[in-house]
């Protein structure tokens, strides 16, 4: 089978969407019959094409205010150009298959084609809706944009061959809401990113037996969205009620932020160092306010960790509450301490997450999301 992968990126890049692409094209390709070709649409851009996209979505009322120009389409502005892009250049390839990471248009005689993602406009508006704020209110996107945007990419994703999800909240979502049809819709996960690392061998299941010092850790890049702030809070709460001392470190925020002795920034860290903190850590705790997937649970999960999210979003999917891990339902601190202790101040409970964390984590890999891709392919064709 022949495949060509189309992104706006370079999908062999390791920091492309946090080198999850090349996970996917690298196992791909090492599975027999498979040979995947990439292709970077945006090397294809200039300022002309890019001038011409905007100026056919053309938001005037939008582009007077801001004096400067406007797509309608928000957020999918880049995505009529990346589609005609892709129909340029895959016209003249030989391929059985499209792998599009985000979702283009087809147009002509091209090979059906397949979407893989996390995420979508109509997620984002599921999130507005129940919670009457956007996600990423740092993106300064409006509701409107978002609605425009799922309108336009909508059609894309039920046109498709086959979406493949990333979880079974985003599938939920495709069938309700965007109105893809059931049978075209696949829940195909994804695995942990380890590229330019080697893991240990032989890694156990972990410990907590008396220990005095309790080491927490957060691994993410949006201070916020990610619920450091309320991480922080708990910490304060368990120092004041527990003998022992809970210290919780925070990686991937690049700026600092205040914090007390408790609470360790060591900033943006490489593949490398994280492997350190995850075998040094005692607990993953990551209460996101919104997570399409939450990766970062699975490579928790891999050095026995237990780990700690929140209720919503895929972040049940991996986290099994009572079993490998505790899920909050609140913004509570307290709420959150009390979890955090329950799991921690029982050496034998705490064991028994830690093995549960380690098999739940040998459920996701990119050999097992590569098998399902493959199988939606050959069951389309």
């Amino acid at each position: 089978m022949k495949i060509c992968m189309a992104a706006p990126y370079d999908v062999t890049d390791p920091l492309s969407w946090s080198g999850t692409p090349l996970s996917v094209y690298q196992t791909l390709n090492r599975q027999p019959g498979v040979e995947v070709t990439p292709l970077n649409l945006s090397t294809f851009y200039t300022p002309q094409n890019e001038r011409a996209n905007l100026l056919r979505h053309l938001d005037v009322k939008q582009s007077l205010k801001a004096k400067s120009l406007v797509s309608r389409l928000g957020p999918a502005a880049m995505n009529p150009l990346n589609s005609q892009i892709l129909n340029e250049q895959v016209g003249a390839g030989d391929y059985d298959v499209l792998l599009e990471l985000g979702g283009y248009r087809k147009t002509g005689d091209l090979p059906p084609y397949f979407v893989y993602t996390d995420a979508s406009h109509d997620l984002t508006l599921d999130f507005y809706e129940k919670n009457g704020v956007l996600p990423y209110p740092s993106r300064s996107r409006t509701v409107e944009e978002y609605r425009r945007a799922a309108d336009y990419v909508g059609d894309i994703y039920r046109q498709a061959a086959g979406v493949l999800c990333m979880s079974e909240w985003l599938a939920e979502c495709m069938v309700r809401r965007t109105g893809v049809s059931k049978e075209k819709v696949h829940v195909v996960y994804a695995g942990a990113n380890w590229h330019g690392v080697t893991l240990p061998q032989n890694i156990q299941p972990k410990q907590i037996g008396d220990k005095k010092e309790i080491h927490l850790l957060l691994v993410g890049v949006d201070f916020g969205l990610k619920g450091v702030e309320l991480v922080m809070d708990a910490v304060k709460v368990l120092n004041q009620q527990s003998d022992r001392t809970y210290l919780f470190h925070v990686c991937g925020i690049r700026n600092d932020f205040e914090h007390d002795e408790h609470v360790i920034n060591h900033g943006f860290i490489s593949k490398q160092e994280l492997i350190g903190f995850l075998q040094a850590s005692d607990l993953f705790v990551l209460p996101s306010h919104y997570d399409c997937f939450g990766i970062s649970f699975v490579e928790a999960m891999t050095f026995g960790l237990p780990c700690v999210g929140r209720a919503r979003c895929a972040m049940p999917e991996i986290i099994d509450e009572g079993e490998n891990g505790e899920l909050v339902h609140s913004s509570d601190p307290v709420e959150l301490a009390e979890k955090i202790s329950r799991i921690c101040e029982d050496p034998a409970l705490y064991a028994a997450y830690s093995q549960s964390a380690m098999r739940k984590a040998a459920k996701f890999t990119w050999d097992k999301t590569a098998e399902r891709m493959l199988n939606a392919m050959r069951s389309a064709r």
